[in-house]
């Protein structure tokens, strides 16, 4: 049975307001210079920090033959924070490489369209040890104490200029425009990866370039564990009528015509709201559930034990958890759902699940023409799917060469072997590294482990401590450390070596100091 809820008078989705406000009133942001002036303090601060608080000794080798220490593919938030956490570990030799143009990071200015972040705004994240780049005094600078005071959540648009800043301050050395087609293995025992991309800005004048490195960070964002998934129902229909919430939407396109939004998350909303703002005639809503989900289970995993240590749980609990997770329903914010009812012409329909849906060729005033399991015919011009992603190796073609290897869940633990979609998680390690699949023959085994996955497919080893925000501090974390673990020991002997030829001459003089001759030394236990 569907029912619907619109914002008519004395309908369903009339209810009190939430107890908590979004927001308070809105202080007035600082002048454009004051915040310059404001942003450029900030960074030469946060860059004293980096020194008062980092290490002095370069430590790591040089990978001959202009190879990377650490290659990492993806420069959102997951690979620039990457690329920070292995400089806090004083390793150089890091590259990153990034498919956009230098102006865009991440989701944040293409396909995101909420108009804030859902995480809260005071979380450990990216900034590890500089307090100077934590969001917090960016948004101070930029904008004032009164407006940060005065704000809940992080305005979306605001986060991708934090992280240009963030980029720009920490040095990360990114080639943008750099599209990655292949990642092969070493040819040789212990050897480099090399990695196969074009580059350029322009179709039709990119060419072809070549990386080595030694080791190679998946950044990917929400696609890196798969793709974005389309129900079969969807996916049959041409794709000029329909999209996913990940796809460049042409909203300008849409107005006037009716949208059907399948799924009632949050991106479900935003695009919805995104739609009608640009004019859509009508977006109805089709949610399967008999109402939204109001809970949001992620506050609850916002603390060390789980942001940090969830690996170290045995397989049995990560197992259990994970399902016990999987099967929660991950509700819009108050925001977005107040941003779709403002809209007079949105419309939202629960209990609804699709029987087919077919592209009409007669004539009809509107292509597609949606069927509900009750019978309900429902007539369009445009479908926009928000039905969020799938974890499968499989789909990404920077794996292929190693998918034979990579262990899986359902390779690693007999639980997981009984279909479960969460059996195709890679089964990672403690540092986010694949491992290779028992019977793996010896090269692979050497190799794979320095193959990272930092996205998606990590939530069956690592919850939430992958690239979401909510645990990225504790991700990045255990992910550069173990890097940092792994390079010694590659390296000790070599390291033992240099430290029994070490020769560092403490005292050069036995006897009185000897005024004019020697350097001072210290009258007194205090300055």
């Amino acid at each position: 049975m569907t029912t619907s809820l619109d914002n008519s008078s004395g309908s369903a989705a009339e209810e009190p307001a939430a107890e908590q406000p979004l927001s308070i009133a809105r202080p007035e942001p600082r002048s454009a210079e004051e915040s310059q002036a404001a942003l450029r303090e900030l960074a030469q601060q946060a860059r004293r920090e980096m020194d008062v608080l980092g290490h002095n000794h370069d430590w790591v080798p040089e990978q001959p033959d202009g190879a990377y220490n650490v290659l990492i593919i993806g420069a959102g938030q997951a690979g620039l924070g990457a690329a920070f956490a292995l400089q806090r570990h004083r390793i150089g030799g890091v590259k990153v490489l990034e498919a956009g143009p230098e102006s865009s990071i991440g989701c944040w200015d293409r396909y995101a369209r909420m108009h804030t972040l859902r995480s809260p705004k005071n979380m450990k994240g990216i900034e590890l040890d500089i307090p100077s780049l934590h969001t917090q005094r960016w948004f101070e600078a930029k904008y004032g104490p009164e407006a940060w005071a005065a704000t809940n959540l992080l305005p979306r648009l605001d986060w991708h200029d934090y992280l240009a800043w963030y980029r720009e301050t920490t040095g990360a050395d990114v080639d943008f425009h750099t599209w990655v087609s292949a990642v092969h293995a070493p040819t040789e025992p212990e050897g480099m990866f090399t990695v196969t991309a074009e580059q350029g800005a322009t179709e039709g004048q990119k060419t072809t370039v070549t990386y080595r490195a030694r080791r190679i960070i998946f950044a990917l964002g929400l696609i890196g564990g798969g793709s974005t998934f389309l129900p079969p129902a969807v996916k049959a229909l041409p794709d000029h009528v329909r999209a996913h919430t990940e796809d460049a939407i042409d909203f300008a396109a849409l107005k006037g015509k009716k949208i059907v939004v399948l799924g009632g998350g949050a991106s479900g909303f935003d695009n919805a709201s995104a739609a009608l703002e640009a004019g859509a005639g009508e977006v109805e809503m089709h949610v399967r559930r008999s109402e939204i989900p109001r809970q949001n289970s992620l506050r609850w995993m916002e603390f060390p034990g789980m942001q940090e240590h969830f690996y170290d749980l045995s397989d049995e609990q990560k197992w259990e958890f994970s399902l016990f997770n999987g099967g929660l329903p991950q509700p819009p914010t108050q925001a977005a759902v107040w941003r779709a009812y403002a809209q007079p012409n949105f419309h939202m329909k629960t209990d609804t699940r699709w029987a087919s849906a077919e592209y009409v060729e007669d004539g009809s005033a509107k292509p597609v023409r949606i069927t509900t399991q009750d019978g309900r015919v429902v007539e369009a011009d445009y479908v926009i799917s928000a039905t969020g992603y799938t974890v499968d190796l499989s789909l990404r073609p920077e794996l292929a060469e190693f998918l034979p290897d990579i262990a899986l869940w359902s390779d690693e633990f007999a639980p997981a072997a009984d279909g479960h979609p969460l059996g195709k998680c890679p089964y990672l390690g403690e540092g986010f590294q694949f491992q290779a699949k028992s019977g793996a023959d010896p090269e692979a085994q050497e190799y794979i482990p320095r193959l990272f996955h930092f996205s998606t497919g990590a939530r069956a080893s690592h919850a939430v401590a992958g690239n979401q925000l909510s645990g990225i501090y504790g991700g990045l974390t255990r992910m550069s450390r173990r890097i940092a673990k792994d390079i010694t020991r590659e390296n000790w002997p070599a390291m033992f070596e240099e430290f029994k030829a070490f020769d560092y001459e403490e005292v050069g003089s036995i006897g009185e100091h000897r005024p004019g001759v020697d350097v001072p030394y210290p009258q007194g236990p205090r300055y």
